[in-house]
Formats: structure tokens, C-alpha cells, sequence
């Protein structure tokens, strides 16, 4: 059975930025460069445990992928 994929959305919220993960959010960071560093750190580690997961950007309703992981056969 495959791993959910873990997505972290970083979105500004509430005046602050935050990551937001299975509809919990964490933070705030005081930048946006700060929360995407956070997410994609995060990111990296729940893939190195075997997780598909991406970092999303969200932008309005459009969302910016600004990192994925590799797919499962390239690990």
C-alpha cells in the first residue's frame, strides 16, 4: 500500500505566514523565504522516509510548485 503524499502549502494567513499540512497549520515565520525553507526541509525529510512529497506555493487560488520529491524508482 503507498505512503499518502505529504503536501506542505505555504500560504500567507492571517497576516503572517504559515505552512499548512493536512489542513493544520504551523508557524507563523516572519518571511515567505522563511516558511518555504521550513516546508522544503520538512519536505525532504518525510521523502527520505519514504513519502511522495511536494512543497505548493499559494498564490489566490493557484498554487506554485516549488519542490517535489523524486519519483519512488529514482530513489
Amino acid at each position: 500500500m503507498p505512503l499518502p503524499h505529504a503536501r506542505y502549502i505555504v500560504l500567507e494567513h492571517e497576516g503572517v505566514w504559515k505552512i499548512n499540512l493536512d489542513n493544520r497549520y504551523y508557524g507563523p515565520f516572519a518571511t515567505q523565504q522563511a516558511a518555504v525553507e521550513n516546508a522544503t526541509a520538512t519536505a525532504q525529510k518525510a521523502s527520505g522516509a519514504g513519502y511522495p512529497a511536494s512543497v505548493l506555493l499559494m498564490k489566490g487560488v493557484a498554487f506554485e510548485t516549488l519542490w517535489t520529491s523524486p519519483p519512488e524508482d529514482s530513489r
